[in-house]
């Protein structure tokens, strides 16, 4: 039977870190990734049944370390009392989100492999993973407080799975752009309050829905700033 060397483990992992960072999850090489780390590709085969499990346990310790604490986070929102939580809901949120961005980028080259390498299922799961937390936790807040946004219709599974897909993957452009953290954390207050606004349509009973589906006529105004956009871009919207 092969015998396993001690610290082996550890510097494979490094290795394959270090490999799917610099040539993605295609490019990697077995045999580059066993040569890094100063072994063999038997070595990696000893451990891991293929370049997939391996490229997995480099990721996915960072990738469940982030559903936990977002877990975690959810949880204890949950014990903060019924009629207290409506009013906190916004701070607490905003406190939670920082706490994530910090986790994202004490862990940022795992979840730049995730997000970059082109191997894309485990990402994708990932945010699978999380918008599931959300929705369980979006449903058991509305319950909890009385909104009517389900029963009057508002909020469906679709909108509500559309919705959190939508922006749980924007955060993930902080690690795609090579945001530095302090702007990380600017960035994503910016998306949380713009979904905030979005949100406020779907738990507010008066909210008039026609407002929104109207197509403007062809005389309506058109904002400079939008217009100004357009002329950036070299006529492309």
């Amino acid at each position: 039977m092969a015998r396993r060397e001690e610290g082996v483990t550890e510097r494979l992992v490094e290795s394959a870190r270090a490999e799917f960072l610099e040539k993605g999850y295609d490019g990697a090489s077995l045999r580059s990734i066993a040569n890094r780390a100063e072994s063999s590709k038997g070595a990696i085969y000893i451990r891991y049944a293929d370049k997939a499990e391996l490229y997995a346990a480099v990721v996915m310790p960072a990738a469940d370390g982030l559903v936990e604490r977002l877990a975690s986070a959810f949880g204890e929102f949950g014990q903060i009392p019924v009629e207290e939580q409506e009013s906190r809901m916004y701070s607490f949120a905003d406190a939670g989100l920082a706490g994530i961005v910090d986790y994202i980028y004490d862990h940022f080259e795992d979840f730049k492999i995730l997000a970059c390498s082109g191997e894309e299922s485990l990402c994708s799961t990932l945010i699978d993973r999380l918008v599931e937390l959300d929705t369980k936790t979006t449903y058991r807040y509305i319950e909890a407080v009385g909104n009517d946004a389900v029963e009057a219709g508002r909020l469906t599974p679709e909108i509500m799975h559309m919705i959190s897909t939508a922006y749980f993957t924007g955060i993930f452009e902080i690690v795609r752009h090579d945001m530095d953290r302090e702007a990380a954390k600017r960035y994503v207050g910016r998306l949380c309050r713009f979904y905030r606004a979005g949100w406020s349509t779907i738990f507010t009973p008066d909210f008039d829905e026609g407002a929104w589906s109207q197509t403007p006529g062809p005389d309506a105004p058109r904002r400079s700033g939008a217009k100004e956009l357009v002329e950036t871009r070299g006529g492309s919207p």
